[in-house]
C-alpha cells in the first residue's frame, strides 16, 4: 500500500545489505505530522568519495592509465567523472569513486587512506546518511511518499490491514527493503529517493519520556522508577517498584510501547542513565537476563543481529549521550546554558522558574537518606518521584528547548537529533558543503593534526575612566563579524595564496591578507552568510505579520526560525577561526578580528573629532556621552514636576542623538544600531566591568562583569551589590560605602543568615 505525508527527520543511520552491487539503506527515524512515528527506508543512494590529480592543475587525459588501474581495484564499485571543481591549487578534473559500502571509507581496506597514496581525496569524510540530506537538499522537514511495510496500532487507519499488521509478513518485507527487523515505530515504510522532498517547516508533535530513579544510597540499586509519556500535550504517568530487574524491564517496555522523540529528565546525563546502564551490566551478567530487555532503549529491533551501539544508550567522547533513533535531552543541562542558575538543583530551579506555585516544587523527601526515606514512607518517595519526571517536561516546555532544537534543524538543514547534539561545525557544514556542491568547489576533510595554535587578536576594547557619567547610548554593530566577513568577500576559496596584488583586492588593515573580490569570485561564506541575513529578515517581516494577524502558533514558529539563524550566523566567526575546520586557514580568524578593530577605531575617532565623548567601546559595542544638559536629573522623579518634565527631555534628546550616530556611520561591513539609552553609567575603571541604568527601550539595570552577574555568587553579594550600584549611579557614592560597611560588620558579627552566604558551584564528572 502506498502512503504520502510530511514529517521530521529525528535522526538517521544506515544498513549495509548484500548483493551485486551492494546495498545500502538509509535509515531515518521520523515523527509524521499527523502524530505517528514512522521508520523510512531509503534505497538507491551509493557510498563514494571524489578524487583528482594531485598538485597543479592538469588535463584530464593525464589520468587515465591510474584511472584504468583504480577501476580494477574490486572496491572500486563504479568511477565517473563529475566535471571541473575548484581546489586550492587551482580548477581541476575530478572523478567520483563509488565503493561497496560506508564504513569501507575509514576502516576495513581504508579506501581514503589507500587513495591518498596516489590522488587528492575530498568529500571523504561525510557521514552516510548525512550525505543524502546534502545530495538531495533535503532538511529536517520533508514530505515521502512509499511502500507502507508495517503499520502498528497508531498508524493511520487507512494504513492499517490483515497485511501491513502481520508482524511475520512485515519482518520479511522490511528485510527485503533493506531494514533489520520490526522497527518499534508506529509505521515502516520503503522509499526512494525520487520520493523525497524538502517541505516548509512546521511545528512537528513529538513524544517525550521523562523519567526518574529513586536509588539505594548504600548498594546503587533502584528502588523505583517513575515515567511520564507526554504525547502532543496529553500526559500519562507510570510508577515502577518491586524487583530491580522487573522495574527496568518495566521501563524499558514502556519505552518500546510508546515510541518517544526525546528522552528527558533532570541530570539524566550524569546520574539516571550511567546508572541503568551499570545496572543492567550487572544484573544481566549476574542472573542471564536479556539485556535489550533491560536497557535497549534504541530505535532498532531487539534482535541478536544488531550492535550493542544500535541497542542500548551509549555516552560519546563529548560526553553526549546517544540513544539510536530518540534524542536524549536533559533537562538539567538545557536549564544550566539557559537560565545559569546560582544553584542547579531541581528544587532551584524550579522555585526560579514558578517562585509561587507549590505544584510546580519538588516534595520534602531527603534524598541523602533514600534508604530510610523508602523503608519508612514509600507512598512519598513514589510522589516524589512522579513530581521528579513531570518538573523536566516542564522545565523543556518553559525554555522552549525542544521548539529550539528543530527551529535550528530547520535553518541549519540537518536532522534534530544533530541540531540537539551536535557541534556547530557539524551545523555549518550542512550548509557550506551543500553550496560546495552546487558552486563545484571540492570538499576538504577535516583538517587533522594539533587542535591549538597561535591566539587570534580579539576585538577593541576601549580604556574606561573610573566614575559616573551621565545620558550614555549605546550603538552595537549588526552581526559585526558576519557583516565584515560579506563586505570584505573572507573566505578561504577567495583567500590569495601567492604574492601577486590587485586593486580590485580586500586587503585587511594589518597583517595585508588579500581577497579575491566579489567579482572575480564570491566566497561560500560570504554567500551563505548574506542568504541567512535574507532569510532571518524574511522570518521577522513573517513574525510581525502573525503578530499582527493574532496567529500565536505562526509568530511562535518564525520567533523560533529568526533567533535560530541568528545563532547559526553568530557561531561562523568561532568556526572559521578555528585550526579544524575543512573550510578554514589561519589568516582567515586574524583578518575577521583586524576589520572590526580597523571600523570601530574609526568610528571613535569620528565622534571625538565631533566633540563627543566616547566613555567605553568592547568588541562591537560602542558607549557615546550625549550632549544632553549636565543638570538634567538622570533619576525618573517620583513627582510630577518641573523635574520629571527635565528628565523627559533628557531622555528624547538621548534617544535622538543615538539614531543620529547609528544613521551617519551605517555602511556596509558596519551597520550600526542604537541599541540602548543610559540614564547613567558607571565603571571603577576596569575593562568589561560596568553598570548602567537603562531607560530604552525598556527600564532595567544593566550589569557586566561584575560578582553579581557570576553564577557561583552568593545571595548576599547579590543583594548587596545590586543595593550599591542602584544608590552610586542616583549620585549617592558615600551612602553607598556606609550601607556596605554595614552588611561587613553584620557579617563579622554573625548577625546574618547562613544561607545567604552558601557558594554553589558545578562539579564536572
Amino acid at each position: 500500500m502506498q502512503w504520502e505525508e510530511g514529517m521530521c527527520i529525528i535522526s538517521g543511520s544506515y544498513r549495509s545489505g548484500e548483493g551485486k552491487p551492494p546495498r545500502t539503506t538509509v535509515e531515518l527515524w521520523c515523527r509524521a505530522r499527523s502524530g505517528h512515528s514512522v521508520t523510512l527506508l531509503v534505497n538507491g543512494l551509493r557510498p563514494y568519495v571524489v578524487i583528482a590529480l594531485p598538485g597543479k592543475p592538469r588535463p584530464a587525459s593525464e589520468a587515465n592509465s591510474a584511472l584504468d588501474y583504480l577501476r580494477s581495484r574490486d572496491w572500486a564499485v563504479n568511477v565517473s567523472p563529475i566535471g571541473d571543481k575548484w581546489t586550492q591549487d587551482g580548477i581541476k578534473p575530478h572523478w567520483k569513486v563509488e565503493v561497496p559500502q560506508p564504513w569501507m571509507i575509514t576502516s576495513g581496506p581504508n579506501i581514503r587512506k589507500i587513495l591518498k597514496e596516489s590522488w587528492e581525496v575530498s568529500s571523504a569524510d561525510i557521514l552516510f546518511e548525512r550525505r543524502l540530506l546534502l545530495d538531495y537538499d533535503l532538511g529536517p522537514h520533508i514530505s515521502a511518499c512509499g511502500e507502507v511495510l508495517w503499520a502498528g496500532e497508531r498508524a493511520p487507519i487507512e494504513v492499517r490491514d490483515d497485511d501491513t499488521g502481520d508482524r511475520t509478513v512485515a519482518a520479511g518485507r522490511i528485510a527485503e527493503a533493506g531494514g533489520s527487523g520490526l522497527y518499534p515505530t508506529d509505521m515502516v515504510v520503503s522509499c526512494t529517493l525520487e520520493d523525497l522532498a524538502k517541505v516548509d517547516p512546521f511545528r512537528t508533535p513529538f513524544v517525550s519520556f521523562s523519567f526518574d530513579l529513586e536509588t539505594s544510597i548504600q548498594s546503587n540499586r533502584i528502588l523505583c522508577a517513575a515515567a511520564v509519556i507526554d504525547r502532543g500535550g496529553e500526559r500519562s504517568e507510570h510508577t515502577f517498584q518491586g524487583d530491580e530487574g522487573d522495574i527496568m524491564e518495566g521501563l524499558t517496555s514502556l519505552v518500546h510501547s510508546e515510541d518517544p522523540d526525546i528522552i528527558t529528565g533532570y541530570n539524566i546525563d550524569n546520574f539516571d542513565l550511567p546508572r541503568m546502564q551499570e545496572r543492567a551490566d550487572l544484573i544481566a551478567g549476574r542472573s542471564g537476563v536479556d539485556k535489550e530487555a533491560l536497557y535497549g532503549w534504541g530505535r532498532v529491533p531487539m534482535l541478536q543481529s544488531e550492535s550493542k551501539q544500535r541497542k542500548f544508550p551509549s555516552r560519546q567522547q563529548n560526553r553526549v549521550w546517544r540513544i539510536p533513533g530518540r534524542i536524549p535531552l536533559d533537562a538539567w543541562w538545557q536549564a544550566r546554558q539557559t537560565l545559569r542558575p546560582q544553584r542547579e538543583s531541581l528544587r532551584y530551579v524550579s522555585k526560579l522558574l514558578w517562585p509561587d506555585d507549590e505544584e510546580m516544587h519538588k516534595l520534602d523527601i531527603d534524598a541523602s537518606q533514600m534508604d530510610r526515606e523508602w523503608a519508612e514512607r514509600p507512598d512519598e518517595v513514589l510522589e516524589y518521584c512522579v513530581r521528579d519526571t513531570v518538573l523536566p517536561l516542564d522545565i523543556l516546555g518553559r525554555l522552549q528547548s525542544v521548539a529550539r532544537k528543530e527551529a535550528l534543524a530547520s535553518v541549519s538543514l540537518t536532522t534534530v537529533e544533530t541540531a540537539s547534539a551536535g557541534t556547530t561545525s557539524q551545523w555549518i557544514d550542512s550548509l557550506v558543503i551543500r553550496l560546495a556542491d552546487r558552486s563545484d568547489v571540492a570538499v576538504p576533510t577535516t583538517i587533522s593534526g594539533p587542535r591549538r595554535r597561535d591566539q587570534i587578536a580579539g576585538g577593541y576594547v576601549h580604556e574606561v575612566d573610573a566614575g559616573i557619567s551621565p545620558w550614555v547610548v549605546v550603538l552595537d554593530f549588526k552581526s559585526m563579524y558576519p557583516s565584515i566577513m560579506i563586505a570584505n568577500n573572507i573566505c578561504s576559496t577567495t583567500l590569495v595564496r601567492d604574492d601577486t596584488t590587485d586593486d580590485s583586492y580586500s586587503v585587511s588593515p594589518t597583517t595585508q591578507t588579500r581577497y579575491l573580490s566579489k567579482e572575480n569570485r564570491v566566497g561560500l561564506v560570504p554567500h551563505l552568510l548574506e542568504q541567512l541575513m535574507q532569510s532571518r529578515d524574511r522570518h521577522k517581516a513573517a513574525l510581525a505579520e502573525a503578530r499582527a494577524a493574532g496567529d500565536e502558533a505562526e509568530a511562535f514558529l518564525q520567533d523560533q526560525l529568526q533567533y535560530a539563524v541568528k545563532i547559526l550566523m553568530n557561531s561562523f566567526y568561532g568556526v572559521f577561526a578555528s585550526s579544524f575546520y575543512r573550510f578554514t586557514h589561519p589568516d582567515l580568524g586574524a583578518s575577521i578580528t583586524e576589520w572590526a578593530r580597523h571600523n570601530i577605531r574609526g568610528i571613535i575617532a569620528q565622534v571625538e573629532e565631533d566633540g563627543h565623548e566616547v566613555v567605553y567601546s568592547d568588541t562591537d559595542s560602542i558607549f557615546v556621552r550625549s550632549p544632553v544638559d549636565k543638570q538634567a536629573p538622570s533619576k525618573r522623579p517620583e513627582d510630577e514636576d518641573e523635574s520629571l518634565s527635565e528628565w523627559e527631555g533628557a531622555k528624547r534628546d538621548a534617544l535622538q542623538f543615538g539614531e543620529r550616530l547609528a544613521d551617519r556611520f551605517t555602511r556596509e561591513g558596519a551597520e550600526l544600531e542604537f541599541e540602548t539609552a543610559l540614564s547613567a553609567f558607571f565603571s571603577h575603571g576596569a575593562k568589561k566591568r560596568y553598570v548602567g541604568r537603562v531607560v530604552w527601550p525598556r527600564e532595567e539595570m544593566l550589569i557586566r562583569g561584575y560578582e553579581v552577574r557570576r553564577t557561583d555568587s552568593f545571595a548576599l553579594l547579590t543583594r548587596t551589590m545590586t543595593d550599591m550600584f542602584e544608590m552610586i549611579l542616583d549620585g549617592e557614592e558615600w551612602a553607598a560605602v556606609e550601607m556596605t560597611k554595614s552588611v561587613i560588620d553584620d557579617v563579622k558579627a554573625r548577625r546574618t543568615d547562613v544561607a545567604d552566604l552558601v557558594i554553589s558551584r558545578s562539579c564536572k564528572g
